[in-house]
Parts: structure tokens; C-alpha cells; sequence
């Protein structure tokens, strides 16, 4: 009821196309590391900042709307500090995959972390604490693998997810970092039993994931599109309301 009330304000009051964040990320100063945490949808980012305040952190908080579709491929390159260099140009959309400005080369997590070599940031993995007098950047947390895994039973995983970040978010500073800046990429939707299927034939889409697909050129359907944030010349479909397009989805 949450999630179609809310879609059905954002219809009465358009809300703004996905926009750069708050603060650029390619800017950030030296002595700060970029946390990424997959899947920290709006609820839980603002547990996370109620449990951080508690303990005596100074937090600051700021949102913005994801990049259509909200799937982990598209979402996530907007949110960190090489999305300038990332496009969708002469891309097919078909996996939601942008590619390398310039070379056109699908955005693998290795060419994702040359990019943010060449930048200056240290890639970090989810124990490391780096050089603190740099910059750097490390994921953490599986909120969306678990998700997709275990489907209802997310639900009881979440503190443990964010008693985990709050964890590393100590570590690092405990290590001589001076500011840590948590990203996310997406939100999502849990319903025990399943999300409510809705149809759309396979001749009118390239691909069609859970709740997005893309569309075929010249394909017409009654279902909600948007262009895919990274090529405007993709088209994708939505499902309406919490619908999915795949039967006894409870994550997505």
C-alpha cells in the first residue's frame, strides 16, 4: 500500500529525472571513502542514520531518484565517483549494461575498477582500511543478493545488514579516515508469497526482467515506459504498482 500510495503521488507532483548527487563524488576530498552499500533502500538509510547519531556521528543526509530502470547495473554506476565517464551510447539495453565513454566497452567490475584507479581512489575489499590520507572506495553488505536469494526471509536479515555497516563505518574510522560518505543504489519491493504477476508478451520486448523490460522498436504497449537513463533511444516497460512480470517473484 506504501509503494502505490507513493507512486500515486509522484503522478499527482512529477518528480524530478535522476539528477547528479548532492555532493560530486569525483571531488571528494582526500581523507574520505565512499561506502557503497547495495540495495540500502530510503527506510533503512534513515535507520542507519538514527543508529550512527546514537553513537554520537556527525550525519548528514541526502537523497535523490534513482536512474531508470532501478536495476543494480544501471543504478549503480550513477552513484559513484566515475559516472562521468560511463555512457549508454550504441548500447542495446537488453541487461541494463552502460559501457565506457569512448571505447564502448561494457562496464565489467574490473574495467569499474580501473576507472576508479585512474581516478585516484583506492578499491578497497570489505576488510581493508587503506591509506586514509587518500581517497577510497569499498562495497559492503548483501541486502539485494539476499534479497534475490532468500526472498521473504530478507526481512530477517536486515539488522544483522545493518549492524555489519555500522561495524565498518567504526573500522574505518578507527583506521584515520575523516569522512565516510555511504551510496546506495536502489530500493525494493518484499511480498511474501509473491509480487502480482502481470503479463506482457515476449514478441514486444528484447529482454524482460522481473519488474522492467526493454522494448522492441516500434513495439506500442498499455504499460507504464520511461527512456533507460544511460540511452534516452531505449525504451523500457514498467510494471504497474508492485506488479512483476514473472510469477511467485517476493524480491525484486
Amino acid at each position: 500500500a506504501g509503494a502505490e500510495r507513493f507512486q500515486e503521488r509522484v503522478r499527482e507532483n512529477p518528480g524530478k529525472a535522476f539528477a547528479t548527487p548532492p555532493k560530486d563524488l569525483a571531488k571528494v576530498d582526500p581523507g574520505t571513502c565512499v561506502v557503497f552499500a547495495d540495495g540500502l533502500r530510503l527506510d533503512l538509510g534513515k535507520r542507519l542514520r538514527t543508529f550512527l547519531e546514537k553513537e554520537g556521528f556527525q550525519v548528514e543526509e541526502s537523497w535523490r531518484w534513482v536512474p531508470w530502470p532501478p536495476v543494480t547495473s544501471t543504478a549503480k554506476p550513477g552513484a559513484t565517483p566515475v559516472a562521468d565517464l560511463i555512457t549508454g551510447e550504441g548500447a542495446g539495453g537488453e541487461e541494463f549494461q552502460p559501457v565506457l565513454r569512448g571505447t564502448g566497452q561494457i562496464l565489467t567490475p574490473d574495467r569499474f575498477r580501473q576507472l576508479l584507479n585512474d581516478r585516484g581512489f583506492q578499491v578497497l575489499s570489505s576488510d581493508e582500511t587503506g591509506e586514509p590520507e587518500g581517497r577510497g572506495w569499498t562495497e559492503f553488505g548483501v541486502i539485494d543478493r539476499r534479497g534475490h536469494e532468500e526472498g521473504w526471509k530478507l526481512a530477517q536479515r536486515i539488522g544483522e545488514e545493518i549492524a555489519g555497516l555500522m561495524d565498518r563505518i567504526r573500522g574505518l574510522f578507527e583506521a584515520g579516515w575523516k569522512e565516510i560518505r555511504v551510496v546506495t543504489d536502489h530500493g525494493w519491493l518484499l511480498v511474501p508469497g509473491g509480487l502480482p504477476k502481470v503479463e506482457i508478451p515476449h514478441y514486444l520486448v528484447e529482454s524482460r526482467w522481473t519488474r522492467c523490460g526493454t522494448l522492441k522498436p516500434g513495439s506500442k504497449v498499455d504499460l507504464p515506459t520511461v527512456p533507460w537513463h544511460w540511452n534516452p533511444d531505449v525504451i523500457v516497460v514498467l510494471a504497474p504498482g508492485i506488479k512483476s512480470f514473472r510469477a511467485n517473484t517476493e524480491y525484486s
